[in-house]
């Protein structure tokens, strides 16, 4: 969702493509994953992040964020009616939490926001 104008690309995880990562142990591990849009290597689901915001928030607190990602927990202040404050230091994760959640905010892109 929101990720139109992105590039799909192989997701790396712990520097290494899939295809030739290792476990903790050191054990060569073989797998491969599809070319995605949101290459984030640990996408949470929206409907689990909603529940927790909702266990943890009433509406319009704030909901602080230190590890955004791929901006799930923003996405589900969003729609339940919560402020939040999101933090990302890699620029590529940032870029796409921003674009799902404009995308959240704006779902027919009607109007245009100035919220970042």
């Amino acid at each position: 969702m929101g990720l139109d104008d992105f590039e799909k690309q192989q997701k790396i995880y712990n520097g290494q493509s899939p295809e030739s990562s290792k476990d903790m142990k050191g054990v060569e591990k073989k797998f491969t994953t599809l070319p995605t849009k949101n290459i984030h290597p640990t996408v949470k689901p929206i409907q689990l992040f909603s529940y927790l915001v909702t266990l943890g928030s009433r509406k319009d607190d704030v909901v602080l964020d230190p590890f955004m990602g791929s901006g799930t927990t923003p996405i589900s202040c969003v729609t339940l009616d919560r402020k939040y404050v999101g933090i990302e230091r890699e620029k590529e994760y940032f870029e796409i939490a921003k674009s799902r959640v404009k995308k959240a905010i704006n779902p027919a892109n009607l109007v245009e926001h100035d919220f970042f």
